[in-house]
């Protein structure tokens, strides 16, 4: 009787990690190699098309009207006088750990509130400002800032709201505002005019 023996399949071929990593080189070295030639093949092209975009950045930037930003501090405290102050060296009043994260946002709230922006815009006359916004007369002719029209004061008011943020500070009682417009001193004016209005407020309230 013929001798049944198994039959034994060649086991398909492996190549060890070492074929692997320098099948990966050779692959990664001609495909640098094969952009290399493209690119020298291509050099005119690419140069131009680096050079249009270096021309449009300088281009961009020599006409591109110059942006500046103010920016103050201001910290909670207890008082009778007011919640909100510049910073300073005298010692904060004890304030509620818990309590103390809700009344910042809550300040924060009010700094960008529209009652504040517009006593500020009709206070410092931002509409008549180019550094703040510019041809606004041509865009509403006869504008009266003590009786606006709703469609100016959204226009005003979105404006400023657009370049100012106000934003309270990680594990600290102080509240960052800032402002940028086109004018540096017009944007120190905004800060300072809308930590004045709200110290305003807060008198007429207490009255």
């Amino acid at each position: 009787m013929p001798d049944a023996r198994p039959l034994q399949r060649d086991s398909p071929y492996q190549p060890d990690e070492l074929s692997r990593t320098g099948l990966s080189r050779s692959r990664s070295t001609t495909s640098l190699r094969e952009l290399w030639e493209v690119l020298v093949r291509r050099r005119f092209l690419v140069g131009s098309i680096l050079g249009g975009l270096l021309l449009l950045c300088l281009l961009y930037c020599l006409v591109a009207p110059n942006q500046y930003e103010a920016s103050a501090k201001v910290a909670l405290r207890q008082s009778p006088a007011s919640s909100l102050r510049l910073e300073a060296a005298d010692p904060l009043a004890t304030v509620s750990l818990l309590s103390a994260p809700l009344q910042l946002e809550t300040l924060a709230d009010i700094l960008r509130s529209d009652q504040l922006a517009w006593r500020v815009i009709t206070e410092l006359k931002l509409y008549r400002e180019p550094g703040f916004v510019r041809r606004f007369d041509r865009r509403f002719p006869g504008f009266h800032a003590e009786a606006p029209a709703a469609d100016a004061q959204d226009f005003l008011l979105t404006r400023f709201q657009k370049q100012l943020r106000v934003q309270t500070l990680p594990r600290t009682l102080l509240i960052q505002i800032r402002f940028r417009s086109h004018d540096a001193a017009l944007s120190a004016a905004v800060v300072n005019a809308l930590i004045r209005a709200y110290d305003e407020q807060e008198t007429e309230s207490r009255l």
